[in-house]
């Protein structure tokens, strides 16, 4: 019985603060626009370090995290590089 109901009150807290993270976000517009910047620098970065990339260890960092797309990425960054 007693760990019933602290399955239910870890449940509660944790519905609760979902709803409170959901309603910040959905009413906050700079809490919003700082998440999006930070997406985007995120992005950016990691879109530099592909293009220092060698091939090799794009090709493995693309099986390890299953992710092609930073293969194609790298192989777009090579033929702008020479101009295509």
């Amino acid at each position: 019985m007693r760990n019933k109901i602290i399955a239910a009150s870890i449940s509660l807290v944790a519905i609760a603060a979902g709803a409170f993270v959901g309603y910040k976000l959905a009413t906050d517009a700079e809490l919003r626009g700082r998440l999006t910047r930070g997406a985007r620098d995120v992005y950016q970065t990691s879109k530099k370090r592909v293009g220092d990339m060698t091939e090799d260890v794009a090709v493995r960092t693309a099986k390890m995290t299953k992710n092609p797309k930073i293969n194609q990425e790298w192989v777009s960054n090579q033929w702008e590089s020479i101009g295509y």
